[in-house]
C-alpha cells in the first residue's frame, strides 16, 4: 500500500491554453475551442481516472443528504442497463476535489466568453455555476449510442449547459464522434478541443460507435442553476477538508 496523488502543482493554471479563449467558434448555439487542454492537462485528468478507478473513494454532499461513490458503470445508470449505455465513469468532485475545482475554475473562463455571444444562459436569479467534473473511458464498442440531451431528467433540470473536453485522440476511421441532431454536425475526438452546448431538447446528441484498440477518455459536466451558492452547500468552502491522498493497491 502506498500513498499516491495525481501530479498537481502550483503551475496547473498554465496547462490550460486560456489565452485562446477568444478563438471559440460558435454554431447554432454550440460553442468549439480547439487546443483549450494542453496535452499535458489532458494526461493528468487520464492519470487520475486510471488512479482513482482502481480505488473505493466515496463522499457525503449536500449536507450528508447523499451519498456518492467515485466511480460509476453508465450500463447501470438509467432502468438496468436499457438504454445501452456503456462507460466507466469517474466523478473526480469525490475522488479529488481539489483537482475538480481547479478545473471548473479555469471552465469559467470559457464559460463567460460563451456567455458574451449566448446572453441568455446567465439570463436568470439564480447563480449558474459548474461544480461537477466526470471522467469518462469508453472502450471499443462502447459509448452512449442513443439520442439524448442533457436535462432529460426530473433530477437534471437544473442542468443549463454542458461542457465536454476530448482528452485524447481517436482516429476518424475508428469512430467515436460527437453527433448532434439537429444541428447535423458531428466531433470527432481530438485532444485539447472543449465543446459546449445547451444541455436542453434542442440539443439532442449521441456518441458514435467505437471501434480500435485505442479507448476514449473525455472530461464532462454541466454548469447548473440552483438557488443559493450551490459551490459552497455542496463541496463546502474549505478546500482543505477535501478527500485527499486516498491510498491505492500496488
Amino acid at each position: 500500500m502506498t500513498e499516491q496523488t495525481p501530479p498537481l502543482g502550483k503551475d496547473l493554471p498554465s496547462l490550460l491554453n486560456t489565452e485562446k479563449i477568444h478563438t471559440m467558434v460558435f454554431n447554432e448555439g454550440i460553442g468549439v475551442l480547439e487546443n483549450f487542454a494542453s496535452k499535458e492537462w489532458c494526461k493528468i485528468l487520464i492519470d487520475a481516472f486510471e488512479m482513482y478507478s482502481k480505488q473505493k473513494i466515496s463522499k457525503n454532499i449536500l449536507d450528508d443528504h447523499f451519498h456518492l461513490d467515485a466511480t460509476a458503470d453508465g450500463n447501470s445508470q438509467f432502468a438496468q442497463g436499457q438504454l445501452g449505455r456503456h462507460d466507466e465513469q469517474l466523478y473526480l468532485e469525490v475522488a479529488d476535489t481539489t483537482l475538480a475545482t481547479h478545473t471548473n475554475a479555469i471552465i469559467g473562463s470559457a464559460f463567460e466568453y460563451y456567455a458574451r455571444e449566448y446572453q441568455g444562459v446567465t439570463n436568470s436569479a439564480d447563480p449558474v455555476s459548474s461544480w461537477t467534473c466526470k471522467i469518462q473511458k469508453t472502450k471499443a464498442g462502447g459509448g452512449y449510442h442513443i439520442w439524448h440531451c442533457e436535462d432529460g431528467a426530473f433530477l437534471y433540470r437544473d442542468r443549463v449547459l454542458t461542457w465536454m473536453i476530448y482528452l485524447n485522440d481517436i482516429p476518424v476511421e475508428n469512430g467515436g464522434a460527437t453527433d448532434f441532431l439537429h444541428q447535423k454536425c458531428s466531433f470527432q475526438p481530438t485532444v485539447g478541443t472543449m465543446v459546449m452546448w445547451p444541455a436542453t431538447y434542442t440539443h439532442m446528441h449521441r456518441g458514435a460507435f467505437l471501434t480500435g484498440d485505442t479507448p476514449k477518455y473525455i472530461a464532462t459536466g454541466w454548469f447548473l442553476r440552483e438557488p443559493g451558492n450551490v459551490t459552497n452547500r455542496i463541496i463546502g468552502q474549505d478546500m482543505g477538508s477535501l478527500i485527499s491522498n486516498p491510498k491505492i493497491n500496488e
